[in-house]
């Protein structure tokens, strides 16, 4: 099978890693030229290629069986609503049209966040792919849920969208380090919710889950994350900025997440289940 990945960071080169070693033929797409080197070391086909450019989007689409789109937002670049305005409406929605305008039907695997639930479900104790989605007006949500409306709108029956947790692994730096960034850089200030889950998704479940969907040809909305409740984001960073002689963080609350579990009932019945994204934290009790 011809798989492109669009977006070789984190979960991109790790799901490329394992569709290459899997027998696919695999291209990935990087927008850092001084990174292409190191990825042809890895991988037989490497694009220079930035999502918003349609012409190079439809290039690289001919003759794919299969479009992985991993491709997120930088978060130095998404710590304010106007700096989320303009980077995720590039790297999210751009893409997305320019990915579906392409010729040919390949089958499309798109990562989005379950930040697009916000706080619409915690009255039903329970967050469901069918459930309700948030109508906040900040621009994590809304570029992800106009995201996958252009997935799933154009691509119907042949897409596949993962409403993912936090990403963590790999180059990623440790939730401890991010914590002292978010004091030292940030002012002790975060635009996150305090009551909000703090789901997180390792790299190795994310490619997994990734080639699983290739492979299965999964189609539809799935949560992506760990079946057990994890700590709120202040029981958690507080925890930790404790244990680093901090204060405790302010959560802005521009970015709410769900405060109730979240289901992975329906990625396990597709027959993918996050095995490694879960360990307790030491700081907790818990």
């Amino acid at each position: 099978m011809r798989v492109l990945v669009i977006g070789a960071g984190l979960v991109g080169s790790a799901a490329a890693a394992q569709l290459q070693e899997r027998g696919h033929e695999v291209t990935v797409t990087t927008t850092t030229p001084a990174k292409v080197e190191g990825l042809r070391e890895r991988f037989d086909d490497v694009l220079v290629l930035v999502g918003s450019d349609r012409d190079a989007v439809a290039a690289a689409v001919v003759g794919a069986d299969a479009v992985v789109v991993t491709a997120g937002p930088s978060a130095q670049r998404a710590m304010t609503p106007e700096d989320r305005a303009a980077t995720y409406h590039q790297v999210l929605v751009e893409t997305a049209r320019n990915v579906v305008a392409a010729e040919g039907a390949p089958h499309l695997v798109a990562l989005s966040a379950l930040s697009v639930y916000g706080r619409a479900a915690d009255h039903l104790g329970g967050v469901l792919e069918d459930g309700p989605v948030t109508d906040s007006p900040d621009p994590s949500p809304t570029k992800f849920l106009e995201m996958e409306a252009t997935y799933l709108g154009a691509g119907g029956d042949r897409t596949c969208v993962f409403r993912c947790g936090d990403v963590f692994g790999a180059d990623d730096p440790p939730i401890e380090a991010k914590v002292a960034m978010a004091h030292q850089y940030l002012g002790g200030s975060v635009p996150f919710g305090a009551d909000a889950l703090f789901y997180r998704l390792s790299v190795q479940d994310a490619a997994a889950a990734v080639v699983h969907a290739v492979e299965h040809r999964l189609t539809g909305v799935y949560n992506l994350t760990h079946p057990e409740l994890p700590p709120t984001n202040a029981e958690l960073f507080d925890a930790i900025s404790l244990s680093q002689g901090l204060p405790p963080l302010v959560y802005r609350d521009e970015i709410a997440g769900p405060a109730c579990a979240v289901s992975v009932d329906r990625l396990a019945e597709a027959g993918f289940v996050a095995v490694t994204s879960y360990e307790p934290h030491p700081t907790l009790a818990r």
